[in-house]
């Protein structure tokens, strides 16, 4: 090849790569603009009146920001560095962001409407202000060489004040031009640059893991506080940098590694869809925010080179879906919360179901419809601080244009239907929910893979049975929330939390507890066949030292539940072991009905121990106990004023009026058992429940092996198998060889449903039970791929599947049938069989 034609092929590839790079700048200014556009609302129709709001309380935060205590910050005399070593000096960062300039950098760049223009747009002397933090924040020592404290756990990054400075990377992005003509611009980049340097292509490289990210999901702050900071970053670069379009394609790569399926006890995305933090499942604050911030960012890119992957974009929309799931209206259950047990709302999360619909109207259809149908359920009061707040954290997530966008949906789809009917199991949360005719039943339970609750030293004090097979039942109200349900706080006994066997701790102990734990038991079950469900836990209390431990099950049909306990033991007790059926508040005007009998006033105790009760609870919801159960222990029924420590004190207590039933097993049972049912707002059919037990459950067996019951109307069978040497002839099924939950129903035809479900995660073999710290400093269990594990099922007939289900098998053994299934994640697997011939 001639050296003519060798130039010549040299400045051809030279110039495609040009062109091809400045396609990537190109695209990369249209995403900034389109992103500065969404926070300031350009081209917005302030015609709408929610956004004229949000756009007049834009202006009442801004001003609100130039008159705010600055008194912490000496201007004029900056003094020493802040060292970010030092909480108080994080705080003096992220508070002067957060605080004042952000909100004045926001009331310095939005245009507002032309009939009604913001008077400070580029207003000099709130520039001038603006200046002057953003040089004070140089003078403290905020440069592309600080020390910004990071904590580096595997691929895992913390920082306090990394995290928490999306108001300095947003204000650094809007007054590019600005700093630019004042000669700092450059300073405060390489700052955002060194802040946001996890998300950067060589940060693997200088904490020493090639191919960074190199593990499936991410750490939930890092998605929630992290995303747009970066962002920011990119967006600001000069098209000169020689790195933009690198950081460009490495926050995608970054992001499409975030939103997949973690592994382990990894954030965020579990193969439930639930969301992790923390090791465990956090689906209001981290989760929640997590999941609200990657949806503006797949909004955001969306429709461009830079789009996420088809499978980020699914599991993103399946995480924000799941909460319909395993949610009533607003509400989720508590024993997702975390440590806030009082924020079961999920309301903040509203714009990311809008977030969807706008990324793509024709495949998020069920989203827009599913925010519409949420924003009609919402309150004037929810509706007016989502409509007015401009704090950062809302600018974020929900910028100035982000009322357009909600509005927009509102006015394009029709409102969505909730799920009504259907069992869902979320094995990864320990969280079974039960839906039926707009009711919800949810159950929380804890096992060597799910820790048991999480506490500070000011918050969830005394949470630690909220996951004792914990049962919360929401039927009341427009929407149902957890006060329309009697499931307030202020008042509530934390020892007698409904659904749960456990030990009458005082208050005072309790807040001794150790949080995030893990009890070292397998036994921890979701099971469903269509629409009915199982949930069962071989329980033991991590916070007592006497071994208390407990069988429990809890079979759900339509709108009943049995509940079933057995091997109830307290070796040595010192305190008494209660199964609370329930505790509901209650107003003035409030009534129950025991055996009958109404009851309306405060100071009520019934105390029986023979024969059987029933009574109802401040809801209406009723509760049956047979009379062989009532014969063995006594049982508590009492209405009155309790008082109890708040959940964030030691000292400050509340009251409340409750009405509450508890089963008293003594204070060291070693074999007690229990039995009853739950009819869901059936106060007019609990009598006849209580008189014809036998007419809806068949309790078959109830012991140390296994609990096995039937649905008498439906002939649904579910068998509880703690003990793979149990035995059974009642029905079908004969044995299996490993703990597993089975159902089974004969339908019309003769065919045979069946489902089976292997608590097994299929993340620890049977000698490993890591506590938290172990898990969290170990890849290995951190982000360990859960294992297949087969479990063989032998029922009675020949029978062969009506239609292949990946999986599955069958082998017809002479008379019976052998079925094998491949399970892995605690996931249902469910069959249809036919007889063969």
């Amino acid at each position: 090849m001639n050296r003519i034609l060798k130039k010549s092929l040299l400045i051809g590839f030279l110039f495609l790569l040009n062109g091809s790079v400045f396609a990537q700048l190109t695209e990369i200014n249209a995403l900034k603009t389109k992103y500065v556009n969404w926070m300031l609302g350009e081209n917005a129709d302030y015609t709408n009146p929610q956004l004229l709001t949000r756009y007049k309380q834009f202006l009442v935060s801004g001003n609100s920001a130039t008159t705010r205590d600055f008194s912490d910050y000496n201007f004029a005399s900056p003094g020493t560095p802040w060292d970010f070593k030092n909480f108080k000096h994080q705080a003096l960062f992220t508070n002067l962001g957060e605080k004042h300039l952000a909100s004045m950098v926001f009331l310095y760049q939005i245009k507002g409407p032309k009939n009604n223009p913001n008077p400070a747009y580029h207003r000099k002397s709130l520039r001038d202000s603006i200046f002057m933090i953003f040089d004070y924040i140089k003078a403290k020592g905020v440069s592309g060489k600080s020390d910004f404290n990071y904590e580096i756990s595997g691929q895992d990054v913390s920082a306090r004040v990394a995290l928490r400075t999306s108001a300095y990377a947003t204000s650094i992005l809007l007054m590019k031009d600005e700093l630019k003509a004042v000669g700092t611009f450059k300073h405060h980049m390489e700052a955002l640059n060194t802040l946001t340097a996890y998300i950067a292509p060589d940060f693997g490289t200088k904490i020493g893991i090639p191919g960074y990210p190199t593990n499936p999901g991410m750490n939930s702050d890092m998605i929630r506080a992290g995303s747009q900071q970066r962002l920011c970053y990119i967006f600001a670069q000069e098209d000169s940098s020689k790195d933009k379009v690198i950081n460009m394609e490495f926050f995608r790569r970054f992001y499409n590694t975030a939103l997949q399926i973690s592994g382990g006890w990894h954030d965020c995305i579990k193969p439930d869809f639930i969301t992790f933090h923390h090791r465990g499942v956090y689906a209001n604050s981290y989760g929640l925010s997590a999941l609200l911030q990657a949806s503006v960012l797949n909004m955001i890119l969306k429709s461009t080179v830079y789009e996420l992957d088809k499978l980020a974009q699914s599991n993103l929309k399946n995480a924000i879906m799941n909460y319909a799931k395993f949610s009533t209206d607003f509400t989720m259950p508590r024993g997702i919360t975390g440590r806030f047990p009082k924020n079961t709302s999920f309301s903040d999360l509203l714009p990311a179901f809008a977030n969807l619909f706008q990324a793509d109207p024709i495949g998020n259809l069920d989203a827009g419809q599913e925010f519409k149908r949420l924003w009609n359920l919402t309150s004037e009061e929810t509706k007016t601080e989502l409509i007015k707040s401009s704090g950062v954290s809302l600018i974020m997530v929900n910028g100035l244009a982000g009322m357009q966008i909600m509005n927009d949906v509102l006015s394009k789809v029709s409102e969505g239907k909730p799920i009504m009917e259907g069992h869902f199991g979320f094995p990864y949360a320990g969280l079974s929910v039960h839906k039926y005719k707009g009711y919800q039943a949810s159950v929380k339970g804890t096992s060597k893979n799910v820790w048991h609750y999480e506490n500070s030293d000011k918050n969830n004090l005394y949470g630690q049975y909220s996951s004792a097979g914990a049962m919360e039942l929401l039927t009341l109200g427009v929407p149902k929330t957890p006060e329309t349900n009697g499931l307030t706080l202020e008042g509530y006994d934390w020892a007698h939390v409904a659904g749960t066997t456990v030990a009458n701790v005082p208050f005072t102990e309790m807040a001794k507890s150790e949080a995030r734990e893990f009890n070292g038991k397998a036994f921890l079950a979701h099971a469903s066949l269509d629409n009915q469900g199982v949930f069962a836990i071989d329980y033991k209390d991590y916070n007592l030292d006497t071994e208390m431990t407990a069988l429990k099950s809890y079979f759900f049909f339509n709108d009943k539940i049995l509940c079933l306990g057995s091997d109830i033991k307290n070796t040595n007790g010192t305190h008494p072991i209660h199964t609370t059926l329930f505790q509901t508040s209650y107003g003035t005007n409030n009534k129950s009905i025991v055996n009958g009998k109404t009851e309306t006033g405060n100071d009520y105790i019934f105390d029986q121990t023979s024969g059987g009760v029933w009574a109802t609870d401040a809801n209406g919801n009723g509760y049956v106990l047979p009379k062989a159960v009532v014969n063995n222990n006594n049982v508590v029924i009492t209405r009155g004023k309790q008082t109890s420590f708040n959940e964030n004190s030691k000292t400050a207590t509340s009251t409340g009026n409750f009405t509450k039933a508890y089963i008293n097993h003594g204070v060291a049972p070693t074999s007690a058992t229990y039995r009853y049912a739950v009819w869901l707002k059936g106060e007019t059919n609990t009598k006849d429940l209580a008189d014809n037990f036998s007419k809806y459950f068949n309790v078959i067996q109830q012991d140390e092996k296994a609990h096995v019951a039937q649905y008498v109307p439906d002939s649904i069978f579910g068998y509880v198998v703690f003990d793979s040497s149990a035995k059974f002839n009642a029905d079908v099924v004969k044995n299996v060889d490993k703990p597993s939950v089975i159902m089974t129903q004969k339908i019309t035809g003769g065919n045979l449903k069946i489902s089976l479900t292997n608590p097994n995660l299929g993340l620890l073999k049977e000698d490993e039970n890591p506590d938290w710290n172990t898990i969290s400093k170990t890849p290995s269990f951190l982000y360990r791929k859960p294992v297949t594990e087969e479990v063989n099922l032998n029922i009675i007939g020949k029978w062969i599947l009506k239609k292949a289900v990946t999986g599955v098998t069958t082998t017809v053994n002479g008379t019976d049938t052998k079925i094998t299934f491949s399970t892995v994640n605690g996931k249902t697997m469910q069959i249809e069989l036919v007889k063969a011939h």
